[in-house]
């Protein structure tokens, strides 16, 4: 028998996940900064889509666990925040990311990745 949220009768988060292994984590984490890095996600794609799959929580029990609103939460993931910095690190800190500062420009953003791939 699946949980149910109070919402309409629609199952919870977690009653649809099923648990991910620290291999899965893995791939989904470095696959979301991947996406975040070449600009595929924004970084509210990227909060709601570990939120949902890495936690299994809905915006008002995220929320509540990283000590801000929904509605800050929902403005986060739909990129229509102004959040600082600080608020926009509490927020993505609970699902093992934080905000970094890149260039804009993909030429400069190229030579900056190439310039890693030495350093290893």
């Amino acid at each position: 028998m699946e949980k149910s949220s109070g919402n309409a009768g629609r199952p919870t988060l977690s009653a649809k996940r099923s648990k991910i292994g620290p291999n899965e984590k893995d791939a989904l984490m470095l696959a979301v900064s991947r996406d975040l890095l070449t600009g595929t996600k924004t970084t509210g794609q990227a909060l709601r889509f570990l939120r949902v799959e890495l936690l299994s929580l809905n915006q008002e029990q995220y929320a509540r666990m990283v000590g801000v609103t929904r509605k800050i939460l929902s403005e986060i993931e739909s990129d229509r925040s102004k959040a600082n910095v600080c608020v926009l690190n509490r927020v993505l800190r609970g699902v093992g990311l934080y905000a970094a500062i890149l260039p804009r420009d993909n030429f400069t953003k190229d030579e900056l990745f190439k310039e890693f791939k030495y350093i290893e």
